[in-house]
């Protein structure tokens, strides 16, 4: 489970977001969102049409699969989905496998429990670390167990399959440590 209010549109092959529900909505009547844009809740990667996520659905009428779909905006192509894994490990589509660790008092271990283990096949290795395999980014995860952790309560996660990393809630030295450790820099 995503945080609920979180969307991203993805307009040619360009991801922008995360929206709420409510300056999507807004964006459907300023014609800027449109039954066959591409949404997905923040930090996953299963694309649908506006039309086909139920937050939306009622926003576009019974005939919206008919209208003429010349709007540039979130637009699918024809190849959208026919993605090469060898050109952007990032882009693949489907299961990754995940590492969590946590920095939670052993009460909090049960209510995050549930979110690990509702994002996918989940087991516990220690009290705190857990692996996952699911659909999402480390973003995704992230935001799917965020909700379930204190403000003082941390979060580490690897993206094992796509080499991809994302942390919360540390202390602004640890953070620049992790940054410096784990963001690659942009030439």
């Amino acid at each position: 489970m995503l945080a609920a209010d979180n969307w991203c549109l993805k307009v040619d092959e360009k991801i922008y977001g995360p929206y709420t529900s409510s300056q999507l909505k807004k964006f459907a009547t300023e014609g800027r969102l449109a039954a066959w844009s591409l949404v997905s809740p923040a930090g996953a990667n299963r694309w649908r049409e506006a039309q086909e996520e139920q937050t939306f659905a009622g926003l576009f009428g019974a005939n919206s699969n008919n209208k003429q779909k010349d709007n540039k905006f979130g637009k699918r192509e024809a190849n959208a989905d026919k993605v090469n894994s060898k050109e952007d490990p990032a882009k693949n589509t489907g299961s990754s496998n995940f590492i969590l660790i946590f920095d939670v008092v052993s009460a909090a271990a049960t209510r995050v429990e549930a979110a690990v283990l509702g994002l996918g096949p989940a087991f516990k290795i220690t009290e705190n670390v857990w692996t996952v395999a699911c659909e999402h980014t480390a973003i995704g995860v992230r935001n799917a167990i965020a909700p379930f952790l204190l403000p003082r309560e941390s979060i580490f996660i690897v993206d094992a399959t796509r080499g991809r990393s994302s942390w919360q809630n540390y202390p602004p030295e640890v953070h620049a440590k992790l940054s410096a450790a784990w963001v690659k820099t942009k030439k």
